[in-house]
C-alpha cells in the first residue's frame, strides 16, 4: 500500500514538472522575467519531489538509512524551494534558497545521527515551517494580488496544518500512529503529498499565465535578447556585422575596493561610450564583466577603440572617478545570430571561471 501511495506522489511530481515546462514554452533563446523565475524554482521543487518519491520507494524496499536521509533532505528541499520561489516573485532577498539548501543538508546529516523515527519527526517539523512560510509568502503582495497565488497559499497552508497534526498526534499517542495504518500514517502522508503536488502544479500553471514572460530591462537576459534581435536586423541589411566586446580588466578590483555598484557604474559608462562611438549600435551587458555592442562594420577597429577610449575618459569626471581604467577590446564578425549566441555563452563561461579576457 505504501509503495502505491509513493508511486502516486512520483507520478504527480512528474506531471507537475511536465506542466511547468510546457507552461513556460517560449521559443526564444532567453527566458526571463517573473515566469522564468517561477518555473526555475518550482521546477527544481518538482525535481526534488520526484527524487524524494523515488528515494522513499528505495527506503521501503530496504534501502537503509542512506535512502532515508536523502529522501528526508529532498522532501524538505521541495517544500523550501516553493517558499524561495515565492520570495523571488515578491522581489525579496534570495535568503530563501540559502536557508532551504542549509535545511536540506542539515536534515541529511541528522538522519544519520538520530533514530529514523526521530528523523521523520524533525523532517515533519521542517515541512510545517516551510509550508507555513510558503503560504505566508504566497499571500504577501505583490504575488498575493494574483488569484492563482491564493490556491498556492491555501494548499501550502493545509499541507503545513496536516504535518502539524502529525506532530500533535505523535505527542499524544506516540510514534506508533505514524508507523501504523491511520489518518496520519506514512501511507496517508504520501497520498496527501500527491494531492498537494497536483494542486501546487495547477496553481503554478495558472500563475504562469498571469506572470510576465519577458526579461526585465537592465537584466542580462534582456540584453542578450536585444543584442540578438539587433544582429538579426543588421544581417538582413548589411554584408558585415561586427560584435565589439569591451572589458575593464580591473573591474573586480574596483568592485572590491569601492563597491559592486561602483563597478556597475563603470561598465554602464563603457556602454554609453560605445553608444557615442558607434551610430545605430545596440549595447548591452549580457555577462557580468563584458559590454557588447552590435553594429554594422562601417568603421575600422582602431578608430572604434580610439573613439570609445576618448568618450570614456570624458565621462570619468561626471561619475566622480579620478582614474581612467584601461579598456580591453575584442572584435568579431557576425555571420548569423548563432555566432553571437556562442560568443555570449563563451564569455559567460569565461566570466564564471575567472579567466582573463583577450586583448
Amino acid at each position: 500500500m505504501i509503495v502505491l501511495a509513493l508511486l502516486a506522489s512520483i507520478l504527480a511530481a512528474g506531471v507537475a514538472l511536465t506542466m511547468l515546462i510546457l507552461a513556460h514554452g517560449r521559443p526564444e533563446d532567453d527566458r526571463g522575467g517573473p515566469r522564468a523565475d517561477m518555473v526555475r524554482h518550482f521546477g527544481m521543487a518538482a525535481v526534488a519531489a520526484l527524487a524524494c518519491g523515488g528515494l522513499n520507494v528505495l527506503e521501503a524496499a530496504g534501502g537503509g538509512v542512506g535512502a532515508a536521509a536523502a529522501g528526508n533532505a529532498t522532501n524538505l528541499l521541495a517544500a523550501g524551494l516553493l517558499w524561495a520561489g515565492a520570495r523571488r516573485l515578491n522581489n525579496r532577498r534570495a535568503v530563501g534558497a540559502v536557508s532551504t539548501g542549509a535545511g536540506a543538508i542539515l536534515m541529511f546529516g541528522l538522519t544519520f545521527l538520530v533514530p529514523l523515527d526521530d528523523a521523520t519527526l524533525l523532517k515533519t517539523a521542517g515541512l510545517v515551517v516551510f509550508g507555513a512560510l510558503g503560504a505566508l509568502e504566497c499571500a504577501r503582495r505583490p504575488l498575493g494580488d494574483l488569484r492563482a497565488a491564493r490556491l498556492l497559499s491555501w494548499t501550502l497552508s493545509v499541507y503545513a496544518v496536516f504535518n502539524l497534526v502529525r506532530l500533535a498526534a505523535v505527542a499524544v499517542f506516540g510514534t506508533r500512529v505514524i508507523t501504523s495504518v491511520g489518518p496520519v500514517s506514512a501511507q496517508a502522508t504520501a497520498a496527501v503529498s500527491a494531492v498537494a503536488i497536483v494542486l501546487v502544479s495547477v496553481g503554478a500553471v495558472l500563475l504562469g499565465r498571469q506572470l510576465d514572460d519577458a526579461p526585465t530591462p537592465g537584466t542580462r537576459a534582456h540584453d542578450r535578447g536585444a543584442l540578438r534581435r539587433q544582429a538579426l536586423r543588421l544581417r538582413s541589411a548589411h554584408a558585415t556585422v561586427r560584435a565589439t566586446l569591451v572589458r575593464v580588466p580591473e573591474i573586480d578590483l574596483i568592485r572590491a575596493a569601492h563597491s559592486v555598484e561602483r563597478g556597475d557604474v563603470i561598465l554602464k559608462t563603457v556602454a554609453e561610450s560605445l553608444d557615442d562611438a558607434l551610430d545605430g549600435a545596440v549595447t548591452g551587458m549580457p555577462v557580468r564583466d563584458t559590454v557588447f555592442a552590435v553594429a554594422a562594420a562601417t568603421l575600422g577597429t582602431a578608430e572604434i577603440e580610439k573613439s570609445v577610449r576618448r568618450y570614456f575618459a570624458r565621462r570619468m569626471p561626471s561619475i566622480d572617478y579620478d582614474d581612467v581604467p584601461d579598456l580591453w577590446f575584442e572584435h568579431h564578425a557576425i555571420t548569423d545570430v548563432d555566432d553571437l549566441s556562442l560568443l555570449m555563452e563563451s564569455r559567460s563561461l569565461r566570466s564564471r571561471l575567472g579567466y582573463p579576457g583577450a586583448t
